[in-house]
């Protein structure tokens, strides 16, 4: 990883970090992204690393959104829950945010 990956990782990553010692059961962030190109299909830079570094820690996805300004600068709006124990697997819920 780059690194300006590894220090976004970082960063989100004590964040959710603290929310699990102040014992909350909800992660709620926002994951900026760089400009989008039109017409192109790939990864968001940095995105994906942010999201396994606060999974690391035992937060599970649960909604995502997905969102960009008028000059196509992306954002992610993610709520992570921590599993209770003895619960099935949380269904993943993905929901694509309107301009």
């Amino acid at each position: 990883m780059g690194w300006i990956k590894d220090a976004k990782a970082e960063a989100i990553s004590k964040e959710a970090q603290r929310a699990l010692d102040e014992g909350r059961t909800v992660f709620v962030c926002r994951i900026n992204q760089g400009t989008l190109q039109s017409n192109f299909s790939g990864p968001l830079s940095g995105v994906a690393e942010q999201i396994e570094a606060i999974e690391a820690l035992g937060w599970q996805l649960d909604q995502a959104s997905f969102s960009h300004d008028h000059r196509d600068h992306a954002s992610a709006f993610l709520i992570f829950r921590k599993p209770k124990p003895d619960a099935p697997p949380a269904q993943r819920q993905a929901t694509w945010g309107a301009q």
